[in-house]
């Protein structure tokens, strides 16, 4: 499976997925789901520590680029994309430089 259509995968699956109910549980969440689908469907082998060039797997947010803000959301980056978890859970996915999220979930209310 190529890397677009793991790429779809993922957000299917997290679609998909029971809501968070914090921004910590939203993170773990988006990570999981990632690993998940890349350990499943990725032919190339998970490397540790992850790469810094892209090398044809995706890899969760690192934590050198996880960033908690003063009002308890957490913002993350990736290679092509930004993630926004909400203190309620909600995830927002956006490709960088995009102001219209690929993947908008709601939180557990």
């Amino acid at each position: 499976m190529d890397i677009t259509q793991r790429l779809e995968l993922f957000f299917r699956r997290l679609a998909g997925a029971p809501p968070a109910a914090s921004a910590e549980e939203a993170l773990q969440l988006v990570c999981r789901l990632m690993e998940e689908v890349e350990e499943e469907f990725c032919p190339l082998p998970k490397r540790t520590p992850a790469p810094k060039k892209f090398t044809g797997r995706m890899y969760p947010p690192q934590a050198d680029r996880i960033y908690p803000t003063p009002g308890g959301a957490i913002e993350a980056d990736t290679r092509r994309h930004q993630i926004y978890c909400a203190p309620d859970g909600r995830i927002a996915i956006f490709r960088k430089g995009s102001t219209t999220p690929v993947l908008n979930k709601p939180g557990r209310r």
